[in-house]
């Protein structure tokens, strides 16, 4: 009963990241706004979203790493393929986020900050890591 608890806290976390890292990375990656007047002209925005991250993303990052490793022991799964495919994309989508997040707080501070060109994608390389790890939970391969 504790394991089935305990997977369900994990998918509300994950759940929960995801719609922050979707945020974050819209936001950044400039799909709101081309010419950067969201970063200029709604200072509140990009505020509230930066508040949002550091309140309920992170948060909610630490308790999926917490969770997943607590259930992956509890299963006895470290070493399977599927785990590992897992696990590294979840450790591509922490750096993003940490990439993500430091170039939005860059951009509130100076004005004159080069966004990296690779960030547009960012949404789409969120939503293909959260789809391949749904798939690879699901099949186990």
């Amino acid at each position: 009963m504790i394991y089935l608890w305990l997977e369900a806290l994990h998918v509300g976390a994950v759940l929960i990241f995801t719609g922050g890292l979707v945020l974050l990375a819209v936001v950044t990656s400039g799909w709101i706004s081309r010419d950067e007047t969201l970063i200029h002209n709604d200072k509140k925005i990009v505020y509230g979203v930066l508040r949002w991250d550091r309140r309920v993303t992170v948060p909610a990052l630490g308790m999926v790493w917490a969770s997943g490793l607590a259930l992956t022991v509890w299963g006895g799964w470290f070493g399977q393929g599927w785990l590992m495919a897992k696990i590294g994309l979840v450790i591509i989508l922490s750096a993003l986020h940490g990439i993500l997040s430091a170039t939005l707080r860059k951009q509130m501070q100076n004005t004159s900050t080069r966004q990296l060109s690779w960030l547009r994608y960012s949404p789409g390389v969120v939503i293909f890591c959260f789809l391949a790890i749904a798939l690879l939970v699901m099949i186990k391969p």
